[in-house]
């Protein structure tokens, strides 16, 4: 049955067959028919609709519908966006970014100026810029320079701290006139010369760093005190122990012979080098060094001046300010002459700014001058590190401009350096904190700058070297270098002296 039967049978159409026809007829017309202009009506042909012609006022207006309709996500994501760029910005400033300027002697200047700081009460932390080497103030192990700080967890270096305190106390006893001092003779527990065993004692808090021998702490002074009631730390003890018919009398006053200490030297790991010794232990290429600072700052060995020397390898500013208020700085040791030489440490081992490392310098100075206001203090420049085979600190320019190395001039193997140090460029650091400290002293008349670089550095045509036969490693003077440095201080402490007579 056709389709059209159905039809039929609703409506009774009887004319079927030519229904079928013309469907059939329809049907089977082609496409191409269809799109003759010949059609018939009752289909249509088909006609493309031309492409609307889109102008800048329409993506206008579509960029603005798009913007309305996600105004919320698009907000979202610019701050995500900026967050991002803030980021990146950051972890970029943490590799060097700013720290890595052409100019590497404009990136180490300390804008601050310090030279006119009369106190420790002056110093302050507010003016830093940045805390760490590299720029930033958080990729570093800086500690507060203004705070002292002992290393109380290395056994070896409690040991030499108390070693150190060992050698000022020889060099106070033997300044005093013991025959002729009461109060001494009276102490049983002292025999004349260094007593180890007295200055270990078990019931000595001075050994542990809780108060001083000779410090001002006498609170532990009691009515059974072995040196009576009647004994004075005061300075004017001796003048004003008595007034009546015996004064003058010498066997009951305390008396320091006319000499004293010419010199103190106080420091880090090249100062102990003048000890012997590095973290307290024994090394045999510094026997030599010892010898040699012993004959030129012994004058029972022919030297021109009596000197000692105290240094901890390893120490920053604020760990030999520790040592200064815990003992290494004992009632009586005045000489006059106080030998500072510390902060290539804070530099390269603890990664601190140069701002921060002039600013623990400075306080080691100022707590020396308040103990010693009639002393002198000489500091000594931090020694140049070595960064190259050749020794190469820096270029000079056409303009007599300093100029740092380039990357592939830094070629020391990094074996030969030690993992505890950083492995940069640290020169032009080192000759911005001098030039501050330079600057320092000039203003204060007590204090004077000594600068090393005329005995390590050697400038030639077109650049600065450091004198490579002079050290022993990167950062230490060998034997050489010892005996060259040792003539320059030695002139230099002559002209300091002679100026007070």
């Amino acid at each position: 049955m056709s389709k059209w039967s159905a039809v039929d049978q609703e409506y009774g159409d009887d004319d079927a067959e030519a229904v079928d026809e013309l469907v059939s007829s329809k049907a089977s017309s082609s496409t191409l028919d269809m799109d003759d202009g010949n059609d018939d009506e009752d289909f249509p042909s088909y006609y493309p609709q031309p492409k609307p012609q889109r102008t800048c006022l329409f993506y206008g207006a579509t960029v603005l519908s798009f913007i309305i309709i996600y105004r919320t996500e698009i907000c979202l994501g610019a701050a995500l966006a900026f967050c991002v760029s803030i980021a990146i910005k950051d972890f970029s400033s943490t590799k060097g970014g700013p720290r890595r300027s052409k100019n590497a002697f404009k990136n180490a200047h300390v804008f601050h100026d310090y030279s006119n700081i009369n106190s420790k009460y002056d110093l302050t932390l507010g003016s830093i810029d940045h805390w760490c080497l590299i720029g930033d103030d958080n990729n570093c192990q800086c500690e507060d320079p203004l705070v002292p700080m002992g290393k109380h967890s290395s056994r070896k270096w409690i040991a030499q701290h108390k070693e150190n305190m060992k050698v000022a106390t020889e060099a106070v006893m033997k300044l005093i006139d013991v025959s002729n001092t009461k109060e001494w003779n009276d102490f049983e527990g002292y025999v004349p010369g260094l007593d180890d065993g007295w200055i270990d004692g078990a019931d000595d808090d001075w050994i542990y760093a809780k108060g001083a021998r000779f410090g001002d702490d006498y609170s532990y002074l009691g009515e059974d005190d072995v040196f009576g009631n009647d004994f004075d730390p005061d300075a004017d003890y001796a003048a004003s122990y008595d007034t009546g018919a015996n004064a003058g009398d010498e066997t009951g006053e305390r008396k320091m012979e006319s000499t004293g200490l010419d010199v103190v030297f106080i420091g880090d790991s090249i100062t102990e080098q003048r000890q012997g010794t590095a973290h307290g232990e024994h090394v045999d290429d510094y026997v030599s060094i010892k010898e040699v600072f012993d004959k030129t700052f012994t004058k029972d060995k022919g030297g021109d001046f009596d000197g000692i020397a105290m240094g901890i390898a390893g120490d920053t500013s604020p760990n030999v300010l520790w040592r200064l208020l815990n003992g290494e700085s004992p009632f009586g040791l005045e000489p006059k002459v106080w030998w500072v030489h510390v902060g290539i440490n804070d530099l390269s081992v603890k990664g601190c700014s140069e701002e921060v490392t002039l600013l623990g310098i400075l306080r080691v100075v100022e707590e020396i001058q308040n103990k010693c206001p009639d002393a002198k203090i000489v500091i000594n420049s931090i020694l140049p590190v070595r960064r190259n085979e050749e020794g190469l600190l820096e270029h000079i320019g056409k303009n007599h401009e300093d100029q740092a190395l380039r990357k592939k001039e830094l070629n020391m193997m990094d074996s030969s350096l030690s993992p505890k140090r950083m492995h940069v460029d640290l020169w032009p650091s080192i000759v911005s904190i001098n030039e501050e400290l330079s600057k320092f002293a000039s203003k204060h008349k007590g204090i004077k700058f000594f600068n090393a670089d005329e005995v390590f550095v050697e400038e030639r045509e077109d650049a600065k070297y450091l004198k490579v036969d002079l050290m022993g490693d990167a950062v230490h003077p060998n034997l050489s270098g010892h005996k060259k440095w040792n003539n320059a201080i030695k002139k230099r402490l002559h002209e300091i002296l002679n100026d007070d007579l």
